[in-house]
């Protein structure tokens, strides 16, 4: 299998480090240490850390109260190091060489790459930028055939922030389980992260396959710890075949602090909602000297946007000249399927930091950049 850097990641080094001005990331801001501790039972202690192997599958434990949120069994649902395992054990077991892979686009870089790098026909259901268009079902029947093994979706969206709501997946649902061998992937990495979800795909659908971590609603990524759930058995046991061989196991203190944490996940995500919530509104307060330069909306979920600079099309040229020229570190557009355009995150837990970045990133007013500027990134 051959795969290509990802130009997302490779602008991430070269660009982020160092930045004053971080409006570069996709979620609330990693959850410090001290919080953490605060949020662990009075009794914890380091000694209490376990540093052997997990069962491959995953605590027993917690794959129990994963899975009883979405209605499930502990036997449906296995613990992955952090939903970019999940997702290639899932494209692994489901893919092979003359099937097709069909995907909401743009989609995380991995899907596309590891499906090709595997021999497997790649089919894009493109969607519009704006969030709030209605998305074209029809466009997507028409890239569905006998050959369809996975259809994957990605809502809450990265970086549209778009929501695919419930009678839609319902109805994307009903059209993949009319296929013989068909199962339909849901990235809901960001659900939660923001009031008001749908619930999970595999409350739709036996064959839908949903794909968790600890990263956003939770603010844990560095726990690395991740999850795939399935109402079809045989699903899982195939996932968790290549989860043997990508990772065997996932971390056992990962798994004890998310033990430690349950208990206190409701208040944890009340807090992440009411940061984002306010975050939004000090965006919405920035928007009239942003939109001197640059056309945004309000996103309808998340913490990040896309903004469509008046400059010039060469978003890579303007992002650097944001960083270099303004300190500010954001996105280009490329690199996630929307060229011209610009990401920007405002998952800050600190409002100051979060108002200078705007106001640097407000008064720019990048100059015309001209097509040259575009560098290739490998």
């Amino acid at each position: 299998m051959q795969l290509t850097s990802p130009s997302l990641e490779d602008w991430f080094n070269r660009y982020q480090g160092g930045a004053r001005h971080q409006l570069g990331g996709t979620m609330i801001e990693s959850l410090p240490g001290s919080r953490l501790a605060s949020l662990l039972p009075p009794d914890w202690s380091a000694a209490l850390l376990e540093t052997g192997y997990t069962s491959t599958p995953g605590s027993e434990t917690l794959r129990r109260v994963l899975a009883a949120e979405d209605g499930l069994d502990a036997d449906q649902l296995i613990l992955t190091s952090g939903a970019t395992e999940a997702n290639a054990a899932v494209l692994f077991a489901l893919l092979e060489p003359g099937t097709n892979l069909v995907l909401q686009d743009p989609l995380y870089y991995q899907f596309a790459g590891l499906a090709a790098g595997l021999g497997v026909e790649v089919r894009r259901w493109t969607l519009s930028a704006d969030p709030f268009a209605p998305p074209d079902l029809e466009s997507l029947w028409a890239l569905l055939d006998a050959r369809t093994r996975v259809v994957v979706l990605n809502t809450p969206h990265n970086p549209t922030g778009r929501i695919l709501c419930g009678e839609t997946l319902a109805a994307i649902a009903r059209k993949v389980e009319a296929l013989p061998e068909a199962y339909l992937l849901v990235d809901e990495i960001y659900r939660g992260v923001t009031p008001g979800f749908n619930p999970s795909i595999v409350t739709l659908s036996a064959r839908g396959i949903a794909v968790n971590s600890l990263s956003k609603r939770w603010s844990l990524p560095g726990l690395r710890l991740g999850w795939a759930a399935c109402a079809d058995k045989r699903v899982i046991a195939r996932v968790l075949a290549w989860h043997e061989h990508l990772s065997c196991s996932v971390s056992r203190m990962s798994e004890q602090m998310l033990e430690w944490l349950w208990p206190e996940r409701e208040a944890l995500w009340a807090e992440n909602q009411a940061i984002a919530l306010r975050n939004l509104k000090l965006f919405e307060n920035a928007l009239p000297r942003l939109n001197s330069w640059a056309s945004v909306e309000l996103p309808p979920s998340g913490v990040m946007t896309l903004i469509w600079p008046r400059a010039g099309q060469d978003d890579q040229a303007i992002a650097r000249h944001l960083r270099e020229v303004h300190d500010v570190f954001v996105v280009p557009g490329s690199c996630l399927g929307y060229p011209g355009a610009l990401r920007i995150g405002y998952g800050h837990r600190d409002a100051g930091r979060l108002q200078a970045a705007l106001a640097a990133l407000s008064g720019a007013r990048p100059p015309l950049m001209p097509s040259s500027g575009r560098e290739v990134l490998a």
